[in-house]
């Protein structure tokens, strides 16, 4: 799987990623171009997780009991649909751009 940089706009492989900080929704890796700390945006993944389970948990429930089609099929097609908006619109977001960038964008005369 290759991620790409939101900073420099490479890809990389995940293989390649040695540096992270943090845990969980919460964690950055630094591209291993540029040097810009990355990560995900937490609303996004949490929207993800929140339709997947939901998703999942009402396919049992409509599996498990009888007569209740018409409140769990809605619901499995509408969390369907937010894991598929939030999967497309979740990238990975520059965190920290990298130490050596060049921010100074004056013109010297």
């Amino acid at each position: 799987m290759l991620l790409q940089c939101a900073f420099c706009h490479k890809s990389f492989p995940v293989s390649k990623v040695t540096t992270h900080r943090g845990k969980g929704l919460g964690a950055h890796v630094k591209c291993p171009e540029c040097g810009a700390w990355l990560g995900r945006n937490k609303r996004l993944t949490i929207g993800k997780l929140v339709g997947f389970y939901a998703a999942v948990f009402a396919g049992i429930f409509g599996y498990m009991t009888e007569g209740n089609m018409f409140i769990v099929t809605p619901v499995i097609i509408l969390s369907i649909i937010l894991v598929g908006v939030t999967h497309m619109m979740d990238h990975l977001v520059l965190i920290e751009p990298p130490e050596d960038a060049d921010t100074n964008n004056t013109v010297s005369e």
